[in-house]
């Protein structure tokens, strides 16, 4: 079973992969703990931008079935403490680009985004320090920048027999089903004042 949380994380990944910068040379993949290594490995990959899961803010129920779930998700940038001078200001490479620019180009990546999945476009939150001091001899800066989305979950009624999965058997009590991405593909439609304009449904079963 595909967890949505790791379709949303994945697709986050693809769109900052993927969309066009004026630098390259950034490291970009799912946090995987790299701040705790004793180390500071991690420092000679820098600038770096992680993306991870956060937590669920809500699961709402909308019917017997199917539940609207908000959750948050973080994308921490890594630099080097840099000062600004004329030749970092117009340079190409990403070694050269403070951790605000990281942060700003980031966020319009990612905002009003539904990545391909049909999700409630993606709002921006808050902005926290991870880390500000010394990585070993370096000076470095982290900060997490949330961000958050919504999509659709369908689980199974408990007590009126049991659900039959995509291979015609019985699925057991409490498995996630479906998950539902609404498309609102007019700019001034949205949830819940308007009906989506196209629907998926992904079946959750392998």
């Amino acid at each position: 079973m595909t967890s949505p949380i790791k379709l949303v994380e994945q697709a986050m990944l693809e769109r900052l992969r993927n969309v066009p910068r004026s630098y390259s040379g950034m490291a970009l993949e799912s946090y995987a703990a790299q701040l705790d290594d004793e180390l500071f490995n991690w420092v000679r990959t820098l600038p770096a931008t992680w993306v991870t899961f956060g937590e669920v803010k809500e699961s709402k129920r909308i019917s017997a079935q199917t539940f609207r779930v908000t959750a948050t998700f973080e994308v921490l940038c890594a630099q080097r403490a840099l000062q600004e001078n004329a030749a970092r200001l117009n340079s190409s490479a990403a070694a050269d680009i403070g951790v605000y620019q990281l942060l700003d180009d980031n966020k319009i990546a990612l905002v009003n985004q539904r990545l391909g999945l049909g999700l409630e476009p993606i709002t921006p939150g808050g902005i926290r320090p991870v880390m500000k001091g010394l990585a070993n001899r370096d000076a470095v800066v982290v900060y997490a920048q949330e961000f958050k989305t919504s999509w659709y979950e369908t689980y199974p009624v408990q007590g009126v027999g049991p659900e039959i999965g995509a291979d015609g058997q019985p699925l057991p009590d409490g498995q996630l089903i479906n998950v539902g991405f609404d498309y609102f593909l007019k700019p001034q439609h949205s949830y819940p004042a308007n009906p989506a304009d196209s629907s998926d449904l992904l079946t959750t079963q392998p």
